[in-house]
């Protein structure tokens, strides 16, 4: 066989020959379940996140009948008021009790409570309290890595809770006591009625 060449080991001569298409060897097909298990538990944490954020459970307090609606609304979370009957209270604890008997359901404000210089709209103690949380939020604010984008975590969410025979003009007190206080947001909690 002459004219014949056999290429030398290491050589590029014998690796493509023209004209000859190298077949590739079919590889095993595996699924990449490490990568889709990344992007299913991102999105369980997602949706988890968001529930909880979403739904608040407030407790109601004795004396206290809500009006109740059909609204489906849902909200965020917030700084608890509540006026019953007897008392007003700020998440949880008691601020100020209203003069009387409560059975009478009158929710007459002690003597001096109110801002006489502003026609009577600012409950001073409400105002003091209510000042008292927002400044804590602005001291812990202050304390974190990066005081800025802390301090724009304060939504300023009142929820009060109002019993349903509470007079209007005393709720737009409440109001505009907490307007003054830093507060800007109000949301009426109601009980939700059967259907």
């Amino acid at each position: 066989m002459a004219g014949l060449t056999i290429p030398s080991p290491g050589s590029s001569a014998g690796a493509r020959r023209p004209g000859r298409v190298r077949r590739r060897r079919m590889k095993p097909f595996g699924l990449q379940l490490t990568s889709m298990m990344d992007v299913f538990v991102i999105i369980v944490i997602f949706l988890l996140k968001n529930y909880g954020l979403s739904i608040m459970q407030v407790p109601q307090q004795d004396k206290l009948d809500l009006p109740k609606s059909k609204a489906t609304d849902v909200f965020g979370e917030g700084v608890v008021l509540q006026i019953a009957q007897d008392q007003i209270r700020i998440d949880g604890d008691t601020v100020l009790a209203f003069d009387g008997d409560y059975k009478d359901k009158k929710f007459k404000l002690p003597a001096n409570a109110t801002d006489a210089q502003n026609a009577g709209h600012g409950i001073f103690a409400v105002f003091d309290v209510l000042k008292k949380k927002k400044e804590d939020f602005d001291t812990l604010a202050s304390r974190t890595p990066d005081p800025q984008q802390a301090a724009k975590k304060w939504t300023g969410d009142l929820l009060v809770q109002a019993d349903k025979d509470v007079p209007y003009e005393l709720i737009r007190n409440i109001m505009y006591t907490a307007g003054m206080a830093g507060y800007k947001n109000f949301r009426l909690t109601v009980e939700k009625q059967e259907e």
